[in-house]
């Protein structure tokens, strides 16, 4: 919830008797309250007063929401990054995921991205696994006995790889709509 809806539900205002009493438009305080973007100015000065609050108290609540948003954001950009141990680690593509989302689990949006995240890495090594133990059997039937099971592993991590970046470049322009699975395992 945004910090001024926030604050003004507290305080038993509608956002109608808020831009009365403040003298701001309707539209200023629906705009504050969707962006969640720190005032400035007079609308500072103005809804810290009805508020009855210090303007350093009402900007300093922006600053702490800020600077949660921006751990939050870091530590989904971990989880992401974590899963890149998988190329010298077995299933460390699942093991320090897990770890780092239970630690950072407590924010919801920690909780939600990461289990999407390690839902995927889940499903990837299920489906790898299978392909990989097919693979020799395909090979014996289909390809008089080329060997295709270094191939199924090399486009596997590379599919993997790809995938964790362009989930990296989604993430660094704040688009959390990605790897929404049908398939939950957490």
């Amino acid at each position: 919830m945004g910090i001024i809806k926030n604050i003004r539900q507290q305080s038993g205002f509608t956002q109608a008797a808020l831009a009365k009493q403040t003298g701001l438009s309707l539209r200023t305080i629906q705009r504050l309250e969707s962006s969640n973007k720190e005032p400035k100015g007079h609308t500072l000065t103005v809804l810290s007063e009805v508020f009855n609050m210090q303007t350093s108290a009402l900007s300093a609540k922006f600053k702490s929401s800020e600077h949660q948003q921006d751990t939050e954001k870091t530590s989904v950009r971990l989880i992401n990054l974590s899963i890149l141990s998988f190329i010298g680690i077995p299933f460390g593509n699942i093991i320090f995921p897990i770890i780092l989302w239970y630690r950072n689990r407590k924010s919801k949006f920690v909780d939600e991205v990461g289990r999407r995240i390690i839902n995927f890495q889940i499903i990837w090594w299920v489906i790898l696994s299978l392909l990989l133990s097919i693979s020799p059997i395909i090979s014996r039937t289909f390809l008089s006995d080329t060997q295709i099971i270094l191939y199924v592993l090399f486009v596997g991590y590379a599919f993997n790889v790809v995938i964790v970046c362009m989930t990296a470049l989604k993430l660094k322009r704040n688009d959390y709509n990605f790897l929404n699975t049908p398939l939950r395992f957490i």
